[in-house]
């Protein structure tokens, strides 16, 4: 932040500094009482209405004084004036900001909407369980891979497995060993792992 010299400063506003940044509570007090309602009215001007239905001007007004008692040790002011301006530019500061943060594209308050609000016609969609377009897409393909295998009994272990019968009861069928129903299984697994399914 800028430090400007005390000269040309009233002795009012001067005493007042040095006593807020002394520590004195009251000082402190004058400095908000004089300085937080045109900070609040510099804010009001800058938010734009999608920000006035959410946001609270009195907010963003505390905010700036926030700033300045954390930061008055470290600054001097020539006027009035120029303390009006600082606390300005600070409110201009946080607000722009803001709106930067809520327009990215991760949170585009275009497409807020209130849940209240959704009628019939404009109703508002709601997350799904079920599956997506692609995962679907890649569930096809991966049955396609599976289906694909020469070896009718691998297919039928598949086909078992995908029923939902458990290891014991597809060696029984198949006539294989169980540790080879797990392993056929398991490289199975490793092979869609493998081509990125």
């Amino acid at each position: 932040m800028t430090t400007l010299s005390n000269r040309g400063l009233g002795d009012e506003l001067a005493n007042t500094i040095k006593e807020a940044q002394g520590g004195s509570p009251e000082a402190w007090e004058r400095l908000f009482r004089e300085y937080y309602p045109k900070v609040r009215r510099v804010v009001r001007r800058k938010l734009d209405r999608s920000m006035r239905s959410v946001y609270d001007s009195t907010d963003f007004a505390s905010d700036v004084m926030k700033s300045l008692a954390a930061n008055l040790s470290r600054l001097d002011f020539p006027s009035p004036e120029h303390l009006v301006a600082f606390l300005a530019d600070v409110a201009e500061k946080k607000v722009i900001d803001e709106h930067r943060r809520r327009h990215t594209l991760k949170r585009d308050v275009t497409r807020e909407r209130r849940l209240e609000a959704a009628t019939e016609s404009t109703a508002v969609q709601v997350a799904s369980d079920d599956p997506t377009a692609s995962q679907l897409a890649q569930a096809n393909e991966a049955e396609q891979f599976l289906m694909g295998r020469d070896d009718e009994v691998e297919r039928r272990i598949i086909e078992m497995r995908r029923e939902g019968h458990d290891n014991n009861d597809i060696a029984d069928r198949t006539g294989w060993n169980i540790r080879k129903v797990q392993r056929f299984l398991k490289d199975l697994r490793d092979s869609l792992t493998g081509q990125g399914r």
